[in-house]
């Protein structure tokens, strides 16, 4: 059974960018926000003008416009777990973030503590949010029938200890669809009071045409109570198949 989550040793510096051209393609730049359960309120309201501001917006790339459009859902949607399944295999969809519990890596929660994206590593593991605890298995199945496509897309789990937890299932899923896809993830516990200020970051940075080591940079220099580490990790390099333009 694991307690405890396994960490990098060494904090390496991730190379290149993301894939601007790939998400461009289209004219849109489509992202998709998830709030889990129970994420505090300030934090939510904190992130909506912003996101507000930025819906309809245009940038420039490379001369090109891109129009962007920012949905934003929480556990108050109507079945926002599958609206989680349904973002991440629409081809159409460039960046999808979740930020919320990792249920000790058990999977997202959303509509409800026990409303869980089941994508876990398949450890038998200790759930703490209630007492006494529970031994249960981080099974996948959620995640096992979700049907990645074959375009470019950036999947950012903000969640505690999310590289721990997940990072073995999505590769592995990832590479069986076949997918191209870049996973974010996270080291060490996330404070969900400011961890929409990361996500802010994250964006910005992306929207400026950030390479990867700036985006990790800010994000792991956002220190408010509890220190994170973003691992970057290029899994569509491994898959085999181009990217659709």
């Amino acid at each position: 059974m694991r307690r405890t989550v396994q960490r990098t040793t060494n904090d390496t510096l991730p190379i290149g960018s993301p894939n601007y051209e790939a998400m461009f393609s289209d004219g849109k730049l489509r992202i998709a926000i998830f709030w889990g359960y129970d994420h505090p309120r300030d934090t939510i309201i904190g992130s909506l003008p912003i996101f507000t501001t930025l819906n309809g917006k245009k940038l420039f790339y490379k001369g090109l416009p891109v129009t962007i459009e920012v949905g934003m859902i929480t556990q108050i949607d109507k079945n926002p777990k599958n609206i989680f399944k349904m973002a991440l295999e629409d081809p159409t969809v460039d960046i999808v973030i979740y930020s919320g519990h990792a249920r000790y890596g058990g999977g997202m929660a959303f509509s409800s503590l026990n409303d869980i994206f089941k994508c876990g590593n398949g450890d038998f593991i200790e759930d703490r949010h209630k007492k006494p605890y529970k031994i249960i298995k981080a099974t996948s199945e959620d995640l096992d029938s979700t049907i990645f496509p074959n375009n470019y897309k950036i999947v950012f789990l903000n969640c505690c200890d999310s590289d721990g937890h997940f990072r073995e299932s999505w590769k592995r899923r990832f590479f069986e669809c076949g997918s191209p896809i870049e996973l974010l993830t996270v080291e060490y516990p996330v404070f969900n009071f400011y961890d929409h200020k990361r996500v802010l970051n994250l964006l910005q940075n992306m929207l400026t045409f950030a390479d990867w080591k700036t985006i990790k940079s800010h994000y792991d220099s956002e220190i408010y109570k509890r220190r994170n580490r973003l691992i970057v990790d290029s899994a569509y390099k491994s898959s085999g198949k181009r990217v659709k333009k």
